[in-house]
């Protein structure tokens, strides 16, 4: 009994071929676009260098708006911006390890982000929110506490900042 395999080969030689031949042919109706990179008609940094970030109030969104606009606009700030991004951050402590006097020695520091991207004319073209959870040790040191509670806060900052920026990537009207 002969197996049909050897007549499949020259087909699946020839399918190998044409896929190699026409990179497109494959993923001709995929709308697959570059989330980093430039397309026809934008500038070399992509659609996000035009975006606007506004001042934030707190020194955690600061740190947070700091780190979006190293990511977003590397450039500096738009001169002409087509988008402004707009965020709000909101810090809470939770005790997590608590002694039997009471007394908590390790907490969670949650960073709360709210934000809005807007187009020129000002309507609202995408909103989010995104977390990010650091930890700290209380010790006896007080400013050992404090330094551990701003590197959980500046970290905490830097993560929030990359959730932002991947949420708004991937929302960013093209």
């Amino acid at each position: 009994m002969s197996s049909p395999e050897p007549r499949r080969r020259p087909f699946r030689a020839l399918a190998l071929a044409l896929a190699l031949a026409v990179p497109g042919a494959l993923l001709g109706a995929c709308d697959v676009q570059p989330l980093y990179g430039s397309r026809s008609g934008m500038s070399e940094s992509g659609p996000a260098a035009a975006i606007e970030i506004a001042p934030v109030k707190d020194r955690v969104g600061h740190i947070v708006r700091n780190h979006l606009i190293d990511s977003l606009t590397p450039g500096g700030q738009p001169a002409q911006p087509e988008y402004r991004l707009t965020l709000a951050v909101e810090e809470s402590e939770t005790p997590l390890l608590i002694q039997l006097d009471d007394h908590a020695t390790r907490f969670n520091l949650r960073l709360d982000a709210t934000f809005s991207l807007e187009n020129r004319e000002g309507e609202q073209v995408y909103s989010g929110s995104a977390q990010a959870i650091g930890s700290f040790n209380v010790v006896e040191s007080g400013f050992a506490t404090v330094t551990a509670k701003r590197d959980a806060a500046d970290e905490a900052a830097r993560v929030l900042s990359e959730e932002i920026r991947t949420l708004i990537l991937l929302n960013l009207p093209r």
